[in-house]
């Protein structure tokens, strides 16, 4: 799985800058917890923005970017998974 993490850019009104970046090894487990459909659910109601891409993999049509908008959208976050 690779983070992203981006802050809104004070310059203008809808671009992000690239804060930091990281490399992680998940299991199963912590990937079923992450992109389930009680916790995607569980942030949009704390008013934060959820959006999911799913895509055809080796295991199935699962989602393979999932990012995430703070509810004061100054913040977004970024998960990319890539599936073996």
């Amino acid at each position: 799985m690779t983070k992203t993490y981006l802050e809104k850019n004070p310059k203008t009104k809808t671009t992000y800058i690239e804060v930091n970046k990281e490399v992680e090894e998940l299991t199963q487990k912590q990937y079923e917890n992450i992109t389930s459909t009680d916790s995607i659910q569980f942030f949009r109601r704390l008013g934060g923005n959820e959006y999911v891409k799913r895509s055809y993999t080796s295991k199935g049509y699962l989602i393979t970017k999932l990012t995430s908008t703070s509810p004061d959208k100054l913040n977004k976050s970024v998960y990319e998974f890539k599936i073996s």
